[in-house]
């Protein structure tokens, strides 16, 4: 049997595909250079997100707990990372919803009314809302890395520059009619890459942070 004690300075030459069947297949001790592996990536990526490091040390346990109650499951027909990355993601979003449910406003002393104090609600997200826009925000910015070099100078002109189609045109000296398609063909793929992240499925091309 192999020695699953690992020092860290060889925890990224791992088999760690072998280790998850292992695993898998009731090999307890297999999982924990697994978890060494990846527990400071996902304390990391908790913690920018919650801001608590406390709840984030809790959060990071949480998160190895379920993904071993959860491996018997996984088929991997993703990057493991990537799905315990979206563990992660849910754990903290679940975290922030939480925070959100207790809060509790003590309406007799509001100096707003009712409808503004519902103004309010909409015009300031929850945390976890805001998690959610920038978490889709950033896998925008990883699928459109991953764009041929032509749609990707376009796609960010168009809105990293948030130039005109006319300006771009002019600035790659090409004709507009090019430009539209190129965002065409650009909408299109990115739409298929981020599909499977809102069905709440795992995205096969994305490797995390």
């Amino acid at each position: 049997m192999e020695n699953t004690l690992i020092t860290s300075t060889k925890l990224n030459d791992l088999d760690e595909d072998k280790l998850i069947t292992r695993t898998q297949n009731g090999d307890a001790e297999a999982f924990n250079p697994i978890v060494r592996k990846y527990q400071q990536r996902i304390y990391n990526l908790i913690y920018r997100r919650i801001g608590n490091h406390e709840a984030a040390e809790d959060l990071c346990q949480e998160v190895f707990l379920k993904a071993w109650q959860a491996l018997p499951g996984f088929k991997k027909k993703s990057v493991f990372y990537s799905w315990l990355y979206q563990i992660a993601i849910n754990c903290s979003i679940d975290f922030l919803r939480k925070q959100k449910n207790q809060i509790v406003f003590p309406c007799e002393k509001l100096s707003v009314s009712a409808d503004d104090f519902l103004q309010m609600l909409h015009t300031h997200p929850s945390p976890h809302e805001i998690l959610e826009k920038e978490e889709f925000e950033y896998l925008i910015h990883e699928a459109a890395g991953q764009l041929p070099p032509g749609q990707y100078r376009v796609f960010y002109l168009r809105y990293q520059e948030e130039l005109s189609i006319k300006e771009i045109a002019a600035h790659l000296n090409k004709s507009e009619g090019t430009i539209k398609t190129h965002l065409h063909y650009t909408h299109r793929k990115l739409r298929n890459m981020l599909r499977p992240y809102l069905q709440n499925e795992f995205l096969k091309w994305f490797n995390g942070i």
